[in-house]
């Protein structure tokens, strides 16, 4: 290790010693003074009546042989000796600083002392104002889209901390081995229907069909008519993301409960056919800019109130095109969209014509939204609860007897949730015994256009 600057001059001083020690008789008047300077304060501390000293004899004796003064080889002596014990005193002093509180110069080739971590955090991008590109594919026979030619899925979404993505809670099968899987019932057919897709620029899209079929109505879950008991429909948002949280509201919820995909996620169109095998109806995510933005961030891609309707309509259609074999597109907040007519009007119209239905978030006080989708012919459902604001699995049982309430007041309810291990386990307990208290749980399609005042 290099020692600091300031204790290599100290090898001048040493220097200066033996340059003043080589001089012998040749030191000067101011020399004696300072010796006899030393004598008198070394007297000064030593008893009065001590005795002579030999050491001092011997010096006077070999002095007066050389034909010098008396008694000047030992103030020579004194005054190296007095010189080599300051510097000495310099040196421990400025060991003790260097080690405790000097500035040591560092050694580029020795490693650190202390060991450290260094964690690297990619910077967080803003998100294209626009999807990627993607080359159109060319139409099958008679002008339908063929899905096996679907152009390459874009690059993955980004899903970074601080905005620009999503971010999930981390869980494993682990925290779901505790609720029961429940046995495939009533599985729904394989999707996409030929008849209503088309190819767009980004993947495949819903449309209506030419013989005027609607995908919300194809790939809806049957529900029984003529059931006049209080209707519950109920909906697990945010699935994609964790695997062990897909899995288990698949296998371990009721068919009749409705799963909802992230846009975000990858691998759906995996997971669709899964759901559906199960009996589940599809729902798709739609991010749309929060009414809280910044304080919440929908992620990329979001539709925005700022944006123009081209701009909004390209992300729409991205977003569309993540997977197939979805009755609708839910919004899960309150969105700065609801109440700009000239940025939602646009968008409703465009998932009215290709056959969707829309399910709206929760919100405090009434939005254009229920309006124009009214105004466009849109099938519509909003949200009465959340059940996992407080995911306890107390506040989960408080929320689903609340909702009871509602359901009881307003002939049809609905309901969110999102897939933590606690909401999923009393959502299933509680599905078990629904019809017992005279209630049915039933697919939120069942809903469309039924809620009193929306």
């Amino acid at each position: 290790m290099k020692l600091p600057l300031k204790i290599k001059g100290l090898a001048g001083i040493f220097a200066k010693l033996k340059g003043a020690k080589a001089k012998g008789d040749g030191e000067d008047d101011d020399d004696a003074e300072g010796a006899d300077d030393l004598d008198a304060a070394e007297g000064a501390d030593e008893p009065a009546d001590s005795g002579p000293d030999d050491d001092a004899e011997a010096e006077d004796g070999e002095g007066a042989e050389e034909g010098a003064e008396p008694g000047l080889g030992k103030r020579r002596l004194i005054l190296v000796g007095g010189g080599g014990a300051v510097a000495a005193l310099v040196l421990v002093g400025a060991g003790a600083w260097y080690f405790l509180g000097g500035e040591a110069t560092p050694d580029p080739d020795e490693p650190p002392l202390v060991p450290t971590v260094g964690l690297q955090v990619p910077p967080t991008t803003a998100p294209p104002e626009k999807p990627p590109s993607a080359a159109k594919e060319p139409e099958g026979e008679g002008g339908e889209a063929t899905p096996e030619t679907a152009p390459e899925t874009p690059p993955p979404l980004p899903q970074q901390a601080g905005g620009a993505g999503v971010v999930v809670a981390s869980t494993d099968a682990a925290a779901f081995r505790h609720i029961p899987v429940l046995a495939p019932s009533d599985p729904l057919p394989k999707v996409p229907d030929h008849g209503l897709i088309e190819q767009g620029s980004y993947g495949p899209l819903p449309k209506v069909g030419k013989d005027g079929r609607k995908p919300w109505q194809v790939y809806a879950r049957p529900s029984k008519a003529g059931d006049d008991r209080p209707r519950i429909a109920v909906i697990v948002t945010g699935l994609g993301l964790s695997q062990a949280a897909t899995e288990a509201a698949i296998k371990r919820l009721p068919g009749a409960i409705t799963l909802a995909f992230d846009p975000h996620a990858t691998g759906l169109d995996d997971w669709v056919p899964m759901a559906r095998e199960a009996g589940h109806e599809i729902l798709l995510s739609l991010p749309m800019e929060p009414a809280r933005f910044p304080f919440e961030d929908a992620g990329p891609y979001a539709l925005k109130a700022t944006l123009s309707a081209e701009d909004n309509l390209s992300r729409l259609e991205f977003l569309l095109s993540r997977l197939a074999g979805y009755v609708g597109v839910l919004s899960e907040t309150e969105s700065k969209l609801d109440n700009a007519d000239d940025s939602l009007r646009p968008v409703l119209q465009a998932l009215s014509a290709r056959g969707l239905m829309f399910v709206g978030a929760l919100t405090e006080e009434p939005v254009a939204t229920s309006k124009v989708a009214r105004e466009v012919n849109l099938p519509r459902v909003f949200n009465d609860l959340v059940l996992d604001k407080d995911p306890a699995k107390a506040a989960v049982d408080a929320r689903l007897a609340e909702l009871e309430v509602i359901v009881r007041k307003r002939a049809v309810a609905v309901a969110t949730a999102a897939p933590y291990p606690s909401t999923i386990e009393r959502l299933a307990a509680w599905a078990a015994g629904v019809g017992d208290r005279n209630l049915v749980l039933v697919p939120v399609s069942a809903l469309a256009d039924k809620q009193l005042l929306r």
